[in-house]
């Protein structure tokens, strides 16, 4: 099939409404909507529905464009020759008009996915499958990647960005190349305002409120607080035992004696 057999539409907008549902996080508050954990901030907006199974197989598909998620960095918008429309993520190397496809008789190039066992060793992969069939779980943020490093019976041994050596089945599927956006890391914000949009509420020094509202607070000009490093109900933050002295304690069974 080639490319002018495609019935591509252009989709304009910032993104397609079908592929999107709302969201809304109530990040660090409980059910009562009391905060019980701070410096995290709730996010409201629509999220893209990723694609993370790719199980249209065989089937060509054709990149429109890149765009930038809301909670991702960088994602493409593919048709297939169907016609059906989905979000995957963005792979380096992919451009706009570029054919991809996934299945057991895909080639290897960036973009295709396909199962563990038919990829090279020593090809770079992302969003790989925990258990076959449920979908990538491993390695989808922005400009990571994973590496095959060897193949026995059973499993695939991977290099995963984290230093960890894990093995994955072998009918799982994953993704030839390297998620978009590899200089993501050094990003630097430039102001707090970035920050919160990301869901990261500032941190306020105790030293700096007032006494009513943490027991660092009040003094004239800069104070060290006056007392042990403590948290807002004045318990101690450091070399504070946190172990119920009602449970037995670990050495008592490292000096017991048969």
């Amino acid at each position: 099939m080639t490319l002018k057999s495609y019935k591509i539409r252009v989709w304009r907008g910032r993104s397609v409404r079908r592929l999107t549902v709302p969201f809304r996080s109530s990040i660090g508050k409980n059910s009562l909507g009391r905060i019980v954990t701070f410096h995290l901030r709730s996010i409201k907006g629509r999220s893209r529905v990723i694609d993370y199974r790719r199980r249209l197989l065989d089937l060509p598909a054709v990149v429109l464009r890149d765009e930038r998620a809301t909670f991702r960095k960088v994602v493409a918008l593919i048709q297939y020759a169907t016609g059906v429309v989905s979000y995957i993520l963005g792979v380096n190397g992919l451009q706009n008009l570029s054919i991809i496809s996934s299945g057991l008789n895909c080639a290897i190039s960036p973009g295709n996915a396909t199962t563990l066992d038919r990829i090279p060793m020593g090809m770079h992969i992302h969003n790989i499958e925990k258990v076959p069939g449920e979908g990538g779980s491993f390695v989808r943020s922005a400009g990571t990647k994973a590496q095959i490093l060897r193949k026995t019976i059973k499993l695939v041994i991977c290099n995963l960005p984290s230093g960890e050596v894990r093995g994955f089945n072998r009918r799982g599927y994953a993704t030839v190349g390297t998620v978009k956006q590899s200089t993501a890391f050094r990003h630097k914000l430039t102001k707090a305002g970035q920050s919160f949009h990301l869901g990261r509420r500032s941190i306020v020094r105790g030293v700096a409120m007032n006494p009513i509202d943490h027991p660092h607070g009040g003094g004239e000009g800069k104070t060290s607080g006056g007392r042990p490093s403590c948290s807002p109900w004045g318990i101690l933050t450091k070399g504070y035992k946190t172990r119920s002295p009602r449970k037995l304690l670990t050495h008592v069974f490292k000096t017991r004696t048969l």
